[in-house]
């Protein structure tokens, strides 16, 4: 392994045994911010080919949604970097407004490993739909639960907070305020047939 590959990898082992110490090392690198911008775009592209890999794995049946993602590559990965970059807003902003230190580069940043982390898990999930699919559903819980403590702790270390259960009720929080602005902004576009197939 290069040099670079080995401190990857040793910075993976650290964040997952201890995400927040994980997370210090992180910032502590000083990556520099066309770095960043460029990394959120390519964990959004790898994404993508990997929401298309499964895609072709497993049917997707009536699900619109999925039929969505799947007409179009180049719209998955479109849509992923939206999400990508509306989440660092959104860590950066209500982090602020709750007295938090973070800025938003290092938003960036730790929203861009994070995807790192997760593209590996979406690895191992994919393994276990062709491998072993009766177990498949227990990798993917493994993944959610381990996705949510990343994300807590990364928030909590980066805007300096204390108690990552709090963090955890502010993640729900404002995940459920945006999904409802989101549900009425298209409801009051398509209508609300639209949100039948969500």
């Amino acid at each position: 392994m290069t040099g670079l590959t080995e401190e990857i990898m040793g910075l993976a082992r650290l964040t997952l045994n201890d995400p927040r110490a994980g997370t210090r090392a992180l910032l502590g690198l000083d990556v520099p911010l066309p770095a960043r911008t460029a990394g959120l775009l390519l964990m959004a592209v790898s994404s993508a080919l990997l929401l298309h890999l499964g895609f072709l794995i497993l049917p997707i049946g009536d699900d619109p949604l999925a039929g969505f993602m799947r007409a179009s590559p180049l719209r998955t990965a479109l849509i992923q970097w939206l999400i990508l970059a509306g989440t660092v807003l959104c860590i950066y902003r209500i982090g602020r407004a709750f007295g938090g230190r973070g800025s938003l580069p290092d938003a960036l940043l730790v929203v861009v490993w994070l995807q790192v982390i997760m593209l590996a898990v979406q690895l191992v999930q994919l393994a276990a739909m062709i491998l072993v699919p009766p177990l498949a559903g227990l990798v993917n819980l493994g993944g959610l639960i381990l996705f949510f403590w990343l994300l807590t702790s990364f928030i909590a270390e980066l805007h300096g907070f204390q108690s990552r259960w709090a963090v955890l009720g502010g993640v729900f929080g404002s995940g459920f305020a945006i999904a409802m602005v989101i549900a009425v902004v298209l409801s009051l576009i398509w209508g609300p047939e639209v949100l039948q197939g969500v």
